[in-house]
């Protein structure tokens, strides 16, 4: 068999297709049935967690890790890793050209299960090569792939606008709760709007790999006993860093880190409610410009705008001038002023030689979004301005996408559109995920159109035949 370049991801995409090999077995011979592939994960770590593996008649539920070939493990260090301890089977594609390179083995010595892949595929790899480039994967392959062309363009637009209104109105929703969960707290109300909006901007902040970390770090804090103190820009990081988890491991001894450490110890860890451990930050296979610290920096310089600077009151006051809404809210988050320590640096101690933007458009783009419109027409709602909530919605439904992402292209090309308005970008990622990946075609204008022709042209292929 020739042995192609094949990349972790190429793998990843056979095992997670169960119809692509059979009979598996270890290199020492015990058999192997896969229940359950697992979870992928594109963080540090094992590819995949949460698997569940028969190994030689006894189930076992752990972590699976992808390799190209049987000295990967070694190069990659991972018996001295700790996230790598779960894992229950290694996985790898080609077997290594010499025959005596041994069989990882964990820190303390034992042996891990290994699958040569490649000895028990049922076809070819050049025919499952052809199959996987020609096909969306399948994390992303909706029911209605290449079933939904007939249906009109403008139909599906329409759709799409449809469900984008659903998901505006399921984070209006999601945002409603939290407030309604706060005054059970018996905080002012004024300060309950406030620490819901950093909360979910915090959230925001954190893309896709630290979003929870961040909405984690937003609800340690004491609002309610810093509103109305006044602290300066130096003190909300220190508050922040500290919660974070930055300052109990930081060795880094410049001006900056050392003045934030100390605010942090004599003063400002009263206002956390607890700390949280660094290790649960995640820095891999991110941008210097995308760290959690450099997004941290902003989410301080937000804080402390939001407290001192009547933030809330601009973003009000935006939606006064139709024609500028985007335009002044952009403004707004991408003129907030950050410490100038973390415009050269994108971690503690780890200068750099050019000026790092602590956020981009897009992202700015996205908390427009996803955040301050759903946030804002809740808001509307609460003070009955009729006149706001549908404005907002106006605005809404005419916003220009600036947005891609992975499940919005895919949509695209399946659906066989053009996605051109945020509207349509968030119909699109709604109807994927809540309706699309759980098969519910029934519920969906277009599998509706799609699968009840499908039974019909069956029905008079049966009366024909």
């Amino acid at each position: 068999m020739i042995k192609l370049n094949l990349n972790e991801n190429f793998i990843s995409r056979i095992w997670e297709n169960k119809s692509y090999y059979s009979n598996l077995e270890t290199i020492d011979g015990k058999k192997i049935t896969v229940i359950s592939p697992g979870i992928r994960n594109k963080d540090e770590g094992p590819d995949y967690s949460k698997a569940t593996i028969r190994i030689d008649g006894y189930v076992h539920t752990g972590d699976v890790e992808i390799h190209k070939t049987l000295k990967d493990w070694s190069l990659h260090n991972h018996k001295n890793k700790g996230k790598y301890n779960k894992v229950i089977l290694q996985v790898v594609m080609w077997q290594n050209d010499s025959s005596e390179e041994a069989i990882p083995e964990y820190k303390h010595s034992e042996k891990i299960p290994t699958v040569i892949l490649s000895k028990f595929l049922t076809k070819s790899i050049h025919l499952i090569w052809r199959e996987i480039i020609e096909s969306p994967s399948s994390k992303f392959r909706i029911p209605c792939f290449e079933l939904n062309q007939e249906i009109e363009i403008a139909k599906k637009i329409t759709y799409l606008e449809n469900m984008g209104l659903k998901r505006f109105h399921y984070r209006s929703k999601r945002i409603s709760d939290r407030i309604e969960n706060l005054k059970n707290n018996k905080i002012e109300e004024n300060i309950i709007w406030l620490q819901t909006f950093s909360e979910y901007v915090f959230e925001a902040l954190g893309f896709s790999k630290n979003k929870n970390q961040f909405l984690k770090l937003s609800k340690l804090i004491f609002f309610e006993k810093i509103y109305g103190k006044n602290f300066s820009l130096y003190q909300i990081d220190a508050l922040l860093f500290g919660a974070a988890g930055f300052q109990l491991s930081n060795t880094a001894n410049d001006n900056y880190t050392v003045k934030i450490k100390s605010l942090w110890e004599n003063e400002m860890k009263n206002f956390s409610k607890g700390v949280m451990d660094n290790s649960e930050w995640n820095f891999f296979r991110l941008r210097p410009q995308n760290f959690p610290t450099k997004r941290i920096a902003y989410a301080s310089g937000f804080l402390f705008s939001l407290l001192n600077n009547s933030l809330f009151n601009e973003i009000l006051n935006s939606f006064n001038e139709q024609e500028n809404i985007y335009k002044n809210l952009f403004t707004i988050f991408y003129n907030i002023k950050i410490n100038s320590y973390w415009n050269k640096n994108y971690n503690f101690g780890k200068p750099s030689k050019i000026s790092i933007q602590p956020i981009g458009e897009q992202r700015i783009y996205e908390i427009i979004v996803n955040v301050v419109l759903p946030f804002i027409f809740q808001y509307a709602l609460y003070q009955s301005n009729e006149k706001l909530c549908t404005q907002i919605l106006n605005f809404f439904s005419l916003l220009k996408d600036y947005s891609k992402n992975e499940i919005t292209k895919a949509m695209e090309k399946q659906l066989n559109i053009q996605i051109k308005k945020a509207i349509e970008s968030q119909g699109a990622i709604h109807l994927h995920n809540f309706y699309c990946i759980k098969g519910k075609c029934d519920f969906c204008n277009i599998g509706k159109n799609v699968f009840v022709k499908e039974k019909q042209m069956e029905y008079l292929n049966i009366i024909l035949y």
